[in-house]
Protein backbone atom coordinates (compact mmCIF):
# COMPACT_ATOMS: atom_id res chain seq x y z
CA UNK A 1 0.00 0.00 0.00
CA UNK A 2 1.18 3.50 -0.83
CA UNK A 3 1.23 5.19 2.58
CA UNK A 4 1.09 8.73 1.17
CA UNK A 5 -2.05 7.94 -0.81
CA UNK A 6 -3.55 6.46 2.35
CA UNK A 7 -2.72 9.63 4.31
CA UNK A 8 -4.21 11.86 1.59
CA UNK A 9 -7.36 9.72 1.63
CA UNK A 10 -7.60 10.00 5.42
CA UNK A 11 -7.23 13.78 5.23
CA UNK A 12 -9.97 13.86 2.60
CA UNK A 13 -12.33 11.90 4.87
CA UNK A 14 -11.50 14.14 7.85
CA UNK A 15 -12.36 17.27 5.87
CA UNK A 16 -15.58 15.68 4.63
CA UNK A 17 -16.67 15.19 8.24
CA UNK A 18 -15.50 18.53 9.64
CA UNK A 19 -16.03 20.78 6.57
CA UNK A 20 -13.23 23.32 7.16
CA UNK A 21 -13.73 26.69 5.42
CA UNK A 22 -10.80 26.03 3.05
CA UNK A 23 -11.99 22.52 2.14
CA UNK A 24 -12.29 23.21 -1.59
CA UNK A 25 -8.72 24.49 -1.80
CA UNK A 26 -7.50 21.54 0.24
CA UNK A 27 -9.38 19.18 -2.10
CA UNK A 28 -7.63 20.75 -5.09
CA UNK A 29 -4.21 20.33 -3.51
CA UNK A 30 -4.97 16.70 -2.72
CA UNK A 31 -6.04 15.98 -6.29
CA UNK A 32 -2.90 17.67 -7.59
CA UNK A 33 -0.66 15.54 -5.37
CA UNK A 34 -2.54 12.31 -6.17
CA UNK A 35 -2.12 13.01 -9.88
CA UNK A 36 1.63 13.41 -9.36
CA UNK A 37 1.84 10.13 -7.46
CA UNK A 38 -0.10 8.28 -10.16
CA UNK A 39 2.03 9.75 -12.95
CA UNK A 40 5.16 8.59 -11.13
CA UNK A 41 3.88 5.02 -10.80
CA UNK A 42 3.14 5.29 -7.09
CA UNK A 43 -0.04 3.19 -7.24
CA UNK A 44 0.40 -0.56 -7.55
CA UNK A 45 -2.35 -2.27 -5.55
CA UNK A 46 -6.12 -2.05 -5.75
CA UNK A 47 -6.37 -0.15 -2.48
CA UNK A 48 -4.01 2.53 -3.86
CA UNK A 49 -6.37 3.15 -6.77
CA UNK A 50 -9.35 3.23 -4.41
CA UNK A 51 -7.68 5.87 -2.23
CA UNK A 52 -6.91 7.91 -5.35
CA UNK A 53 -10.42 7.42 -6.76
CA UNK A 54 -12.14 8.70 -3.62
CA UNK A 55 -10.03 11.87 -3.67
CA UNK A 56 -11.07 12.51 -7.28
CA UNK A 57 -14.65 11.54 -6.43
CA UNK A 58 -14.76 14.68 -4.28
CA UNK A 59 -13.73 16.88 -7.21
CA UNK A 60 -15.51 19.75 -8.91
CA UNK A 61 -15.33 19.00 -12.64
CA UNK A 62 -16.48 16.28 -15.01
CA UNK A 63 -12.91 15.10 -15.59
CA UNK A 64 -12.49 14.60 -11.82
CA UNK A 65 -15.48 12.25 -11.58
CA UNK A 66 -14.53 10.43 -14.76
CA UNK A 67 -11.04 9.93 -13.36
CA UNK A 68 -12.60 8.57 -10.15
CA UNK A 69 -14.54 6.07 -12.25
CA UNK A 70 -11.47 4.94 -14.23
CA UNK A 71 -9.37 4.58 -11.08
CA UNK A 72 -12.03 2.56 -9.26
CA UNK A 73 -12.47 0.28 -12.29
CA UNK A 74 -8.69 -0.25 -12.25
CA UNK A 75 -8.96 -1.23 -8.59
CA UNK A 76 -11.65 -3.79 -9.46
CA UNK A 77 -9.44 -5.19 -12.22
CA UNK A 78 -6.70 -5.64 -9.61
CA UNK A 79 -9.10 -7.65 -7.46
CA UNK A 80 -10.37 -5.00 -5.04
CA UNK A 81 -13.76 -5.76 -3.54
CA UNK A 82 -16.43 -4.48 -3.04
CA UNK A 83 -16.96 -2.92 -6.46
CA UNK A 84 -19.57 -0.27 -5.60
CA UNK A 85 -17.21 2.72 -5.77
CA UNK A 86 -16.94 2.33 -9.55
CA UNK A 87 -20.73 2.35 -9.89
CA UNK A 88 -21.09 5.37 -7.59
CA UNK A 89 -18.36 7.27 -9.45
CA UNK A 90 -20.03 6.61 -12.80
CA UNK A 91 -23.37 7.81 -11.46
CA UNK A 92 -21.78 10.97 -10.07
CA UNK A 93 -20.30 11.69 -13.50
CA UNK A 94 -23.75 11.15 -15.06
CA UNK A 95 -25.73 13.16 -12.52
CA UNK A 96 -23.49 16.19 -13.01
CA UNK A 97 -24.59 16.20 -16.65
CA UNK A 98 -28.27 15.77 -15.84
CA UNK A 99 -28.26 12.31 -17.39
CA UNK A 100 -30.12 9.20 -16.26
CA UNK A 101 -28.22 7.36 -13.55
CA UNK A 102 -26.88 3.93 -14.46
CA UNK A 103 -27.21 2.38 -11.00
CA UNK A 104 -28.89 4.98 -8.75
CA UNK A 105 -26.70 5.57 -5.71
CA UNK A 106 -26.72 9.42 -5.86
CA UNK A 107 -29.01 12.15 -4.50
CA UNK A 108 -29.96 15.75 -5.28
CA UNK A 109 -32.13 18.13 -3.23
CA UNK A 110 -35.63 19.03 -4.38
CA UNK A 111 -37.48 21.40 -2.10
CA UNK A 112 -35.05 20.52 0.72
CA UNK A 113 -35.90 16.82 0.37
CA UNK A 114 -33.08 14.64 -0.96
CA UNK A 115 -34.16 12.41 -3.82
CA UNK A 116 -32.56 9.79 -6.03
CA UNK A 117 -32.95 11.00 -9.65
CA UNK A 118 -34.36 8.95 -12.48
CA UNK A 119 -32.45 5.74 -13.17
CA UNK A 120 -31.95 4.11 -16.55
CA UNK A 121 -34.82 1.57 -16.70
CA UNK A 122 -32.63 -0.82 -18.67
CA UNK A 123 -30.42 -1.38 -15.61
CA UNK A 124 -31.55 -4.51 -13.79
CA UNK A 125 -31.25 -5.39 -10.12
CA UNK A 126 -28.95 -8.21 -11.22
CA UNK A 127 -26.56 -5.65 -12.71
CA UNK A 128 -26.74 -3.61 -9.52
CA UNK A 129 -25.98 -6.69 -7.47
CA UNK A 130 -22.98 -7.45 -9.67
CA UNK A 131 -21.56 -4.02 -8.77
CA UNK A 132 -22.58 -4.23 -5.09
CA UNK A 133 -25.36 -1.65 -5.42
CA UNK A 134 -28.74 -2.10 -3.67
CA UNK A 135 -31.88 -3.03 -5.56
CA UNK A 136 -34.14 -0.31 -6.98
CA UNK A 137 -36.58 -0.76 -4.10
CA UNK A 138 -33.76 -0.46 -1.55
CA UNK A 139 -32.34 2.63 -3.24
CA UNK A 140 -35.63 4.52 -3.15
CA UNK A 141 -36.07 3.67 0.53
CA UNK A 142 -32.42 4.71 1.24
CA UNK A 143 -31.65 1.19 2.45
CA UNK A 144 -28.02 0.03 2.20
CA UNK A 145 -26.87 3.04 0.15
CA UNK A 146 -23.15 2.78 -0.60
CA UNK A 147 -20.78 5.41 0.68
CA UNK A 148 -23.66 7.38 2.18
CA UNK A 149 -23.76 9.22 5.49
CA UNK A 150 -25.45 8.10 8.68
CA UNK A 151 -29.08 8.95 9.31
CA UNK A 152 -31.85 8.35 11.83
CA UNK A 153 -35.33 7.09 10.98
CA UNK A 154 -37.66 9.74 12.41
CA UNK A 155 -40.97 8.04 11.67
CA UNK A 156 -42.81 5.86 9.19
CA UNK A 157 -46.41 5.64 8.05
CA UNK A 158 -48.12 3.13 5.77
CA UNK A 159 -51.54 3.37 4.14
CA UNK A 160 -52.87 0.78 1.73
CA UNK A 161 -49.87 0.02 -0.54
CA UNK A 162 -47.95 3.23 0.21
CA UNK A 163 -45.27 3.51 2.89
CA UNK A 164 -43.20 6.62 3.65
CA UNK A 165 -40.09 6.58 5.84
CA UNK A 166 -38.91 9.97 7.12
CA UNK A 167 -35.16 10.03 7.74
CA UNK A 168 -32.94 12.73 9.19
CA UNK A 169 -29.47 12.91 7.67
CA UNK A 170 -26.54 13.71 9.95
CA UNK A 171 -25.69 16.65 7.66
CA UNK A 172 -26.37 18.02 4.21
CA UNK A 173 -24.57 16.06 1.47
CA UNK A 174 -21.53 18.02 0.36
CA UNK A 175 -20.92 16.74 -3.16
CA UNK A 176 -24.18 17.00 -5.04
CA UNK A 177 -25.52 19.19 -7.86
CA UNK A 178 -28.36 21.62 -7.38
CA UNK A 179 -31.44 21.06 -9.52
CA UNK A 180 -31.32 23.12 -12.71
CA UNK A 181 -34.05 23.23 -15.29
CA UNK A 182 -35.47 24.99 -18.28
CA UNK A 183 -38.78 26.90 -18.51
CA UNK A 184 -41.55 24.64 -19.79
CA UNK A 185 -44.68 26.71 -19.16
CA UNK A 186 -46.46 29.07 -16.80
CA UNK A 187 -49.04 28.72 -14.05
CA UNK A 188 -52.36 30.58 -14.10
CA UNK A 189 -50.82 33.27 -11.86
CA UNK A 190 -47.91 33.59 -14.34
CA UNK A 191 -45.20 31.79 -12.37
CA UNK A 192 -42.65 30.16 -14.69
CA UNK A 193 -42.67 26.36 -14.48
CA UNK A 194 -39.21 24.81 -14.65
CA UNK A 195 -38.44 21.22 -15.57
CA UNK A 196 -35.19 19.26 -15.30
CA UNK A 197 -34.05 16.33 -17.40
CA UNK A 198 -35.63 13.89 -14.92
CA UNK A 199 -39.11 15.33 -15.50
CA UNK A 200 -39.29 17.05 -12.09
CA UNK A 201 -41.18 20.36 -12.24
CA UNK A 202 -41.23 23.34 -9.90
CA UNK A 203 -41.92 27.06 -9.56
CA UNK A 204 -39.91 29.72 -7.76
CA UNK A 205 -40.60 33.10 -6.16
CA UNK A 206 -39.18 36.41 -7.38
CA UNK A 207 -35.88 35.79 -5.56
CA UNK A 208 -35.42 32.34 -7.11
CA UNK A 209 -36.37 30.39 -3.99
CA UNK A 210 -38.30 27.12 -4.27
CA UNK A 211 -42.06 27.54 -3.88
CA UNK A 212 -43.68 24.35 -5.13
CA UNK A 213 -42.45 21.21 -6.85
CA UNK A 214 -43.89 17.91 -8.03
CA UNK A 215 -42.29 14.70 -9.26
CA UNK A 216 -43.19 11.12 -10.07
CA UNK A 217 -41.41 8.28 -8.26
CA UNK A 218 -41.42 4.60 -9.32
CA UNK A 219 -43.98 2.47 -7.52
CA UNK A 220 -41.93 0.67 -4.86
CA UNK A 221 -42.96 -0.61 -1.41
CA UNK A 222 -41.30 2.21 0.55
CA UNK A 223 -40.17 5.77 -0.24
CA UNK A 224 -37.59 7.63 1.84
CA UNK A 225 -38.31 11.26 2.70
CA UNK A 226 -34.74 12.36 3.44
CA UNK A 227 -34.04 15.74 5.04
CA UNK A 228 -31.13 17.39 6.82
CA UNK A 229 -32.58 20.62 8.26
CA UNK A 230 -33.47 20.91 11.92
CA UNK A 231 -37.05 21.49 13.00
CA UNK A 232 -40.28 19.81 14.01
CA UNK A 233 -41.36 16.94 11.75
CA UNK A 234 -44.68 15.10 11.74
CA UNK A 235 -46.36 12.61 9.42
CA UNK A 236 -50.08 11.93 9.03
CA UNK A 237 -52.74 10.38 6.80
CA UNK A 238 -54.94 12.79 4.83
CA UNK A 239 -57.79 12.26 2.38
CA UNK A 240 -57.75 14.28 -0.82
CA UNK A 241 -60.05 13.80 -3.79
CA UNK A 242 -61.40 10.67 -2.05
CA UNK A 243 -57.87 9.22 -2.00
CA UNK A 244 -55.67 8.32 0.96
CA UNK A 245 -52.42 10.31 1.00
CA UNK A 246 -49.46 10.68 3.36
CA UNK A 247 -48.50 14.18 4.43
CA UNK A 248 -45.08 15.02 5.89
CA UNK A 249 -44.98 18.34 7.74
CA UNK A 250 -41.72 20.19 8.33
CA UNK A 251 -40.98 23.61 9.76
CA UNK A 252 -40.88 25.33 6.36
CA UNK A 253 -42.11 22.69 3.90
CA UNK A 254 -44.95 20.23 3.48
CA UNK A 255 -44.96 17.17 1.21
CA UNK A 256 -47.91 15.05 0.16
CA UNK A 257 -47.43 11.57 -1.31
CA UNK A 258 -50.12 9.65 -3.17
CA UNK A 259 -50.36 6.78 -5.61
CA UNK A 260 -51.44 7.02 -9.23
CA UNK A 261 -51.60 4.53 -12.07
CA UNK A 262 -48.11 5.53 -13.26
CA UNK A 263 -46.28 5.64 -9.91
CA UNK A 264 -46.09 7.63 -6.69
CA UNK A 265 -46.42 11.41 -6.80
CA UNK A 266 -44.68 13.71 -4.32
CA UNK A 267 -45.77 17.36 -4.11
CA UNK A 268 -43.61 19.63 -1.95
CA UNK A 269 -43.99 23.32 -1.18
CA UNK A 270 -44.08 26.17 1.29
CA UNK A 271 -47.79 27.02 0.94
CA UNK A 272 -50.30 24.36 1.94
CA UNK A 273 -53.09 25.72 -0.27
CA UNK A 274 -50.86 25.59 -3.35
CA UNK A 275 -49.82 22.04 -2.45
CA UNK A 276 -53.42 20.90 -2.00
CA UNK A 277 -54.46 22.47 -5.33
CA UNK A 278 -51.62 20.73 -7.17
CA UNK A 279 -52.42 17.36 -5.54
CA UNK A 280 -56.08 17.71 -6.51
CA UNK A 281 -55.15 18.62 -10.10
CA UNK A 282 -52.68 15.71 -10.51
CA UNK A 283 -54.94 13.13 -8.88
CA UNK A 284 -57.86 14.21 -11.06
CA UNK A 285 -55.71 14.04 -14.19
CA UNK A 286 -53.98 10.72 -13.45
Amino acid sequence: MNEELKKIFEDDQHDLRTLPPDRIERDRERRKRVKEILENGGAEEGIDYIHAAIVFQHGEALEDWWQAYLLSVKAVQLGFKPKWLAAVALDRWLIRQGKLLKYGNQVIPFGKVYRIPKIDPKTTDAEREDWDIPTLAELLSFTNLRGFMKYDVVSTLAIDNLRIKVIKLERHPVHHPLPTGRPCGKTEDMHIIYENTYGWQWIEDESGSFLLGWLLIPDVPEIAHAIADEGVISIEKVIMNNQSCIQVNETEHTTIYFKASNGIWAVTGVDDNAIFEKVMWISSSS
